[in-house]
């Protein structure tokens, strides 16, 4: 079984892979014009231009302010869709304004004012690292029969914004239910110190390069993150990120024996934040789903699945 895929009655789901083509199979599908469309969405209290609406359909734009998606609200109604099927298809929000300095964001602008992880983190909360910023993230996780996420594989290319940096920190939190890591095993780079806070569920560990970057120098670090068998079953997998990154890939291999019946991608502008920009996933014929993100703000990028 892959695919995932479930049709609704509220009517078809259009079989597309990007937000355009969906929404101009739906419309072609009902037989309807721009111009009747932009007057039912005019009925409906929603002014959107003709010009929008074909941008829309020819994937040249998308849908991301608050009148915008309220309009895709209607245009799911109108075109006789079910709830969210046009709104999965959403990629997440492309950076607006000026470039981010290399800093980035504090950690109690990503993590919260209250966030446990201070306590793990002591003083570096704000700004822990700070030299480095990350350029390309892969990370390949792996959900087993008895549907515990096991395994977390990560590979990040990163660079020094600073001279004379030496290690980079990595960052685990777990869910109520979840459980800690049993072990870090770093591939390239050299495991530092490890300072576990069980009671709120984090981790922090110290991944040493073996030299001193000068500013503009790049590294890769590679590590397993191996957890136990969980109490319930795993449903989502996170990355937070404090930096704008180039390029970020997640992905979640699920065992045969244990399938979810449903997967989305999703962005949160910060850990409190609530989701946005939700997109549904399909497996492949490895039972694996992923979502990539290009020009990644700072932020929380998420995968998230149910089960039956």
């Amino acid at each position: 079984m892959t695919g995932f895929r479930q049709e609704s009655e509220a009517g078809a789901v259009p079989r597309a892979e990007n937000f355009g083509d969906a929404l101009r199979t739906a419309i072609h599908r009902r037989d309807l014009t721009l111009d009747r469309i932009r007057s039912r969405l005019a009925d409906r209290g929603v002014d959107i231009s003709l010009a929008t609406l074909s941008y829309w359909q020819q994937g040249r734009s998308r849908p991301e302010r608050a009148k915008s998606l309220r309009a895709l609200r209607e245009l799911e109604t109108i075109l006789n869709l079910p709830s969210n099927a046009l709104f999965d298809l959403l990629d997440p929000p492309k950076p607006r304004g000026r470039p981010l300095a290399p800093s980035g964001v504090t950690g109690t602008r990503l993590y919260g004012d209250d966030s446990p992880i201070r306590g793990v983190l002591g003083g570096s909360f704000e700004r822990f690292n700070n030299g480095i910023v990350p350029m390309n993230l892969t990370e390949s996780c792996t959900v087993d029969a008895s549907r515990s996420l096991r395994l977390i594989r990560t590979m990040q290319v990163l660079r020094a914004v600073r001279e004379d940096q030496d290690h980079f920190l990595v960052v685990h939190g777990v869910d109520e239910g979840d459980v800690m890591p049993t072990d870090i095993r770093v591939h390239s780079g050299r495991l530092g110190e490890v300072r576990v806070d069980h009671e709120n569920g984090f981790l922090a560990a110290e991944i040493r390069f073996g030299r001193v970057l000068a500013k503009n120098e790049t590294t890769i670090v590679e590590y397993d993150t191996v957890l136990g068998e969980s109490a319930v079953p795993s449903r989502v997998h996170e990355h937070r990120f404090r930096n704008a990154v180039p390029s970020v890939l997640l992905r979640v291999r699920f065992d045969p024996a244990a399938l979810p019946t449903r997967c989305h991608g999703y962005f949160r502008d910060s850990v409190p934040a609530a989701q946005k920009n939700r997109r549904r996933l399909l497996a492949d014929a490895s039972n694996t789903i992923h979502t990539y993100f290009p020009k990644c703000v700072p932020g929380v990028y998420g995968l998230m699945w149910q089960w039956k």
